[in-house]
């Protein structure tokens, strides 16, 4: 834009310097130009230098010329009309400007040069022109981030044999978990997603990510595998309506719309399904309740009649108790349906369905195959869980927050006397949990030293809550586990900060299993 800005300058000054020298001495065809004044002369050499800039064509330049060197012609005056009055010299203020007028040809060639130019430059730079951009696609918001992190598994010593159940449902022969030998892992995340505003009313998102197909709880995928890509999967595609304010629906494959914690729900996990959220706002500003619903399919069954499922349900309420300090509170009924194990009748594979397509470790199984020779495990209690949780967000002072959260489940579907006679011995309920964390520095890591220290107590029994979805880095995954996390995060610049993290773990009723795990993560957000 500084080349049209000089041309047009260019123009300006030659067409008042022309004007001017026209008003100040009408000279006669073809004057000899050391005839004429110093403003004529400077006018005629102006003129000459915007031909060899390239601003003016010899054409147009030697009508200019021509233009000047024409006598002026007396300006008419009306009989009935006093005759003006030029002012003084010593009458006009010093500093001022006249702008003359500017000949309509110097116009156009000035916006035909400026039109050629900025056209020249959309074409280049790809411009997109005025109107061909969809308002969907200028609402487009794109976002993304990567972990690298290094990790190191530590087994005690004394830790007992376990059976390793997801393999041992692929094998059908038994196999057991590596409880004795430490693992050092390098492991990677990326996440890359677009959500986009089709109008007030509806919206889409997608995500991609790293991660194995079948494992649903972690988008870390283990470097070392130099035969294969990094594996791509699509964790987030959905469709959500909000016809109110107040009330919003979607539909398809989504984060975790609940309150929750690590405790109940692994942090990568999405759900499958629908799921309905209600939140009134004829409380006032400081209370805000909300409702949730949601339908999940957890597993197609084309034998079966019917599929197995997760119906949730969740009422909480977000209150503000000063301006620095906020609080939530949130009840929650999970009910899972037709996840239970079923023995097939002898010589046949009747009910092998029913076994589970993903597990970790820690709740209780049986063996539902009729063969004895391939076993096959499957879930011998029902999981209906109820789950409460609350946190305190308090700003201590500037940027810093301490942040306390709780949570507490209890599996009240466990049958005692029905799982018992499944598993052919005594099987004591083990079915609660909780967890407790604060943590204290900056609310996000966003900037260069911003910093967080974190401390976290899990305690989560053998059938709290069902092993397959919960924290995979806890314990390395599953339930029967307690112990403590602690760790911090600082910034290194914008939305790039390193973590640290300690895991100290051991079993509460099962076979002795002690875990120690460090992680060390680079992280950016983008």
């Amino acid at each position: 834009m500084t080349l049209h800005f000089n041309k047009l300058m260019a123009g300006f000054i030659a067409a008042a310097l022309l004007q001017n020298a026209i008003a100040a001495d009408p000279a006669p065809p073809m004057a000899p130009v050391a005839a004429q004044d110093p403003l004529r002369t400077t006018t005629l050499k102006l003129i000459e230098l915007l031909v060899e800039q390239g601003v003016l064509t010899r054409q147009k330049a030697d009508a200019l010329i021509r233009e000047a060197n024409q006598p002026a012609a007396p300006a008419p005056v009306a009989a009935s009309a006093p005759a003006p009055v030029s002012p003084a010299a010593g009458d006009v203020p010093p500093g001022t400007v006249r702008v003359p007028y500017v000949p309509e040809f110097v116009r156009q060639q000035l916006k035909d040069e400026i039109r050629a130019d900025l056209a020249a430059q959309a074409q280049q730079e790809g411009w997109a022109p005025p109107g061909s951009v969809p308002d969907w696609v200028r609402s487009m918001k794109w976002e993304g981030d990567l972990r690298v992190r290094f990790e190191h598994d530590s087994f005690a010593s004394g830790n007992a044999p376990q059976v390793d159940v997801a393999a041992t449902n692929s094998s059908r022969a038994l196999t057991l978990l590596n409880t004795t030998n430490s693992t050092d892992r390098e492991r990677v995340r990326a996440r890359f997603g677009v959500t986009a505003d089709l109008d007030e009313e509806a919206s889409v998102g997608i995500r991609l990510s790293t991660g194995s197909s079948n494992n649903p709880v972690s988008e870390n995928q283990t470097l070392g595998s130099y035969e294969e890509r990094l594996t791509t999967t699509l964790d987030r595609a959905y469709l959500k309506l909000t016809p109110e304010p107040w009330l919003t629906a979607s539909i398809g494959r989504f984060e975790d719309p609940m309150v929750h914690t690590e405790l109940v729900w692994a942090p990568d996990l999405s759900f499958d399904g629908a799921v309905i959220k209600v939140a009134p706002d004829f409380f006032s500003p400081a209370t805000k309740p909300f409702v949730t619903f949601m339908a999940s399919p957890v597993q197609e069954i084309d034998l079966a009649d019917h599929n197995k499922y997760l119906f949730s349900w969740q009422g909480g309420v977000a209150q503000t108790l000063s301006p620095n300090t906020q609080a939530n509170l949130a009840l929650a009924y999970y009910r899972y349906t037709g996840i239970e194990g079923v023995v097939s009748p002898l010589g046949t594979s009747l009910y092998e369905y029913t076994a589970p397509l993903f597990v970790q470790k820690g709740n209780t199984y049986y063996n539902i195959s009729a063969d004895p020779t391939r076993p096959l495990l499957g879930l011998a209690s029902s999981y209906h869980l109820v789950d409460l949780t609350g946190s305190i967000d308090t700003v201590v002072t500037g940027p810093y927050h301490a942040i306390f959260t709780a949570d507490f489940v209890k599996n009240i579907g466990f049958d005692e006397k029905a799982v018992s006679e499944r598993v052919g011995e005594y099987v004591a309920p083990k079915t609660t949990g909780y967890l407790v964390r604060a943590q204290f520095g900056t609310e996000e890591m966003t900037r260069r030293n911003d910093w967080q220290v974190f401390l976290t107590y899990k305690h989560v029994e053998r059938d709290a809550v069902l092993d397959a979805f919960t924290d995979s880095d806890f314990h390395l995954g599953g339930t029967d586990a307690k112990g403590y996390v602690i760790g911090a995060n600082y910034g290194l610049s914008r939305n790039t900060w390193a973590t640290v993290r300690y895991y100290s773990t051991d079993s509460i009723s099962g076979a002795p299993l002690s875990i120690d795990t460090v992680q060390f993560d680079l992280n950016a957000r983008f």
